[in-house]
């Protein structure tokens, strides 16, 4: 047992810190050798801070000044003391005319068996800064380029709406420093090459599509020993979509549905589904089929087990067309398309 120096009460050994009870320690020595002060650098436009050498993405205040309390304890603390946690109790407010504070409350564990909570108002220096993010978007430059095309007829805005929601869902915003949409499809301008590989890896295993890099050098670092420029990533997404009719592999067939990287195609002359790679667009098993193949649109006004039975509302012509078993499906009412190719004719329902 050991006496307070302090308070002169008689506590066992383990509970005696730097002569004092943990009481008295708490008291009048306290856990702190210097009062914390926190400095936050924070970006004025986008609300991203800056820490320990690099910016942060943005996040509330409180979780902001948390971290940074967090981060920078150990330089206040006594040897002896260890933070647990830090909870932001006062958010930021004046202390002075020209300095801001922060009431905080620290989880301490002291000579490893001693919890203690210590709660102190700590001087907060606020810088504000703009981001390198910002000053790139400010300035228009980039240190890479995305360019998303679509072979054939594109309509762009809706192509740079689905771009645009795949950068945020994967949380590549603040990396990007302008999306632009041009006549042959968007270009996306990074601060950050990797972030614009990510974005054309995501878009080729969602549409397929094809990418192809290079790059172009600006200037020569001198300091570290390389050549400084624009990564350039040309990815181009396959023209395949729903109701397209396409030929897989010599069959006649109707895209029914595109996604995640898949398509499914019902072919026409037996009604079987397949599901195939949207890529296959590249080595030519998936061939569009052009417009101009179309014979026509009609009404089927009967079925039967030999065949179809059609009606042209306009010319009032009508047409027979044999039965095959990708037709099971229609039925009098039915708005068709009939197509002609190589000689043999093909019936798509207009719902389809």
């Amino acid at each position: 047992m050991r006496f307070c120096v302090r308070c002169g009460r008689e506590v066992p050994d383990e509970e005696i810190i730097g002569n004092h009870c943990l009481e008295c320690y708490v008291k009048y020595l306290t856990p702190f050798k210097d009062k914390p002060r926190l400095e936050v650098t924070v970006c004025p436009k986008c609300g991203a801070w800056f820490y320990k050498g690099e910016w942060n993405h943005p996040l509330e205040e409180n979780e902001v000044l948390r971290r940074i309390a967090m981060g920078e304890s150990k330089r206040f603390l006594r040897e002896e003391v260890e933070v647990l946690d830090v909870s932001v109790v006062k958010p930021l407010h004046k202390i002075s005319a020209s300095e801001h504070g922060v009431t905080l409350n620290y989880q301490l564990l002291i000579k490893e068996t001693n919890p203690v909570n210590y709660e102190l108002e700590a001087p907060v220096k606020i810088t504000y800064k703009p981001c390198p993010s910002c000053l790139a978007r400010a300035g228009g430059s980039h240190k890479a380029l995305v360019q998303v095309r679509v072979e054939g007829e594109v309509d762009v805005e809706k192509l740079a709406e689905e771009v645009e929601e795949l950068i945020v869902k994967a949380g590549l915003a603040s990396s990007v420093t302008e999306v632009e949409t041009v006549r042959e499809g968007v270009d996306v301008k990074f601060e950050d090459p990797v972030a614009a590989r990510k974005l054309s890896s995501i878009l080729s295993r969602k549409y397929g599509a094809s990418t192809t890099e290079s790059f172009r050098s600006t200037r020569f670092d001198a300091h570290e020993g390389k050549w400084r420029g624009v990564v350039t990533l040309s990815v181009r997404i396959p023209p395949i979509h729903k109701g397209m009719v396409v030929e897989y592999q010599g069959e006649v067939g109707v895209v029914e549905e595109v996604s995640k990287g898949l398509v499914k195609i019902r072919i026409l002359e037996t009604g079987e589904h397949v599901q195939t790679k949207v890529s296959g667009y590249w080595d030519g098993r998936i061939k569009p089929l052009p417009r101009a193949h179309l014979g026509g649109r009609y009404v089927v006004t009967s079925v039967d087990k030999n065949y179809v039975y059609l009606l042209n509302e306009e010319t009032g012509e009508l047409r027979e067309v044999p039965v095959k078993p990708g037709y099971s499906h229609l039925k009098a009412g039915d708005e068709v398309l009939l197509l002609s190719i190589e000689e043999k004719e093909y019936l798509i329902r207009e719902s389809d």
